[in-house]
């Protein structure tokens, strides 16, 4: 499964593959630009899994969860 954004980044690539490629100023700058907003999107998962997991508030709980919700995001939504 892949999110959305994943997705239109996947479909970008299929329409506009000159914007991914990394041998050219432009690919790269394109890449480097917008890659970030993938990482954005991952913390946003990572966070609201465990904001709705949050009934047990110790760090211990907290910091294993999250290390559950980096699985879980990895799992969920690796990029094929």
């Amino acid at each position: 499964m892949k999110t959305a954004l994943q997705q239109a980044f996947a479909r970008l690539e299929e329409l506009h593959p000159s914007l991914f490629d990394i041998h050219t100023e432009k690919g790269r700058t394109f890449v480097n630009e917008f890659s970030k907003f993938l990482e954005v999107e991952r913390e946003q998962i990572i966070l609201s899994h465990i904001n709705g997991q949050s009934e047990f508030d110790t760090k211990e709980y907290r910091d294993y969860n999250k290390e559950l919700a980096n699985a879980y995001y990895n799992l969920t939504f690796k990029s094929e």
